[in-house]
């Protein structure tokens, strides 16, 4: 399934940054990987403690 991003939230990501500076090392890209990252290493942890 194709998830589409929309402008506004791209546009609220790089409030006070230049979009190429979400490429550079520990740049938006990278926080944003490790946040999804996080976010399904929590999920998984909280699916298996409850069955």
């Amino acid at each position: 399934m194709a998830r589409r991003i929309s402008d506004h939230l791209l546009d609220q990501l790089l409030v006070g940054a230049e979009a190429k500076s979400a490429f550079a090392q520990d740049g938006l890209l990278d926080e944003l990987k490790k946040a999804l990252a996080e976010r399904a290493f929590n999920a998984e942890m909280d699916h298996l403690t409850r069955h």
